[in-house]
C-alpha cells in the first residue's frame, strides 16, 4: 500500500476520534444545533468519502471488476477477499449516507444519524483495519 493511502487511512482514523468526541449524549441535542449537526455532518461525509477514494483505488491498483457504484466498489473488494461481506455490507449502506448528506435529501434524519453514528464509526474502523491486514499481505 503505498503512502498516500496509508496517510488517508491516517486521516480517516484521526477523523473517527473527531466524531466520537463531538457525539453528543443526547442525540436530540442535534436537531436544535446547527453547528453540531454541520460538524457532525461534514466529518461523516468525509470520512465517507475517504473511504470510498480508498476502495476505488484499491479496485483499481488490483485490476479487479469496473463498479458501478460507489457502493459496488466495497463488494469488488469482499469478492476479492480484500474486505469481509460484513465490512463491505456496512461500508455500502454508509456510501448511500454519504449520498443523502451530499445531496441534502429530505430523508436524513439527523438524530438517526447520530443515534447510529456509533456503530458506522466501528463499521468504518473495521474497514480501515481490513485494508491494512490486506496490504500487509501483499
Amino acid at each position: 500500500m503505498g503512502e498516500l493511502l496509508l496517510r488517508k487511512i491516517v486521516t480517516c482514523r484521526e477523523r473517527i476520534e473527531k466524531l466520537r468526541r463531538a457525539i453528543p449524549t443526547q442525540a436530540e441535542d442535534v436537531a436544535t444545533d446547527e453547528r453540531l449537526e454541520a460538524f457532525l455532518s461534514f466529518q461523516l461525509f468525509l470520512l465517507i468519502q475517504d473511504a470510498v477514494d480508498l476502495a476505488a483505488h484499491l479496485v483499481a491498483e488490483r485490476g479487479l471488476a469496473v463498479p458501478a457504484s460507489q457502493r459496488e466498489s466495497f463488494e469488488v473488494l469482499a469478492r476479492a477477499g480484500v474486505l469481509t461481506a460484513k465490512s463491505a455490507e456496512a461500508m455500502a449502506r454508509l456510501s448511500s449516507l454519504r449520498n443523502r448528506i451530499a445531496h441534502s435529501y429530505g430523508d436524513l434524519d439527523v438524530v438517526r444519524m447520530v443515534r447510529e453514528l456509533p456503530v458506522g464509526l466501528t463499521d468504518a474502523q473495521q474497514f480501515l483495519d481490513e485494508l491494512v491486514v490486506a496490504a500487509s499481505m501483499v
